[in-house]
């Protein structure tokens, strides 16, 4: 799948995206899926290095816009713990909560504590996308949709 030039020239301008995932191939391969589309994506593994890429000084162009968070990250930080220091150190990066054990109830659960939108893994590669670039276009609120 290659990006239109306007639908990439939009994403490059948006800000970067970084992804958390201690699955070392789902992590590579969300990463490429968002380069593919256009978009500057980092990955990491882990809660503690996330929080260090994100309290590194950057220029507002290359700040990153979204966070795309697996909540259960064993051995470390829980996706809910890196949330909340998130919403403290920078509460405008949009945050999407990802894992392969959400309930119903957990993803009011996830909305309620402030996460803007919800991936249930293994995501298509349309739904990753399609929730990334909501989260770009839409201010931070309360009324977030959540998706699947």
């Amino acid at each position: 799948m290659k990006p239109s030039s306007e639908a990439s020239a939009h994403s490059r301008a948006a800000g970067r995206i970084l992804v958390v995932d201690d699955e070392p191939h789902v992590l590579a391969v969300a990463v490429a899926i968002l380069e593919s589309q256009g978009f500057r994506a980092v990955g990491c593994p882990s809660g503690e290095e996330a929080l260090q890429i994100l309290a590194q000084p950057c220029p507002d162009a290359e700040r990153f816009r979204v966070l795309v968070l697996d909540i259960t990250l064993p051995g470390g930080m829980s996706g809910f713990d890196v949330l909340e220091i998130v919403k403290v150190s920078d509460p405008d990066l949009r945050v999407i909560a990802c894992s392969g054990f959400f309930q119903g109830d957990a993803r009011d659960l996830c909305q309620a504590l402030g996460f803007v939108d919800i991936l249930t893994k293994p995501y298509p590669i349309e739904s990753l996308c399609a929730v990334v670039r909501r989260c770009l276009m839409r201010d931070r609120s309360p009324s977030s949709a959540v998706s699947s």
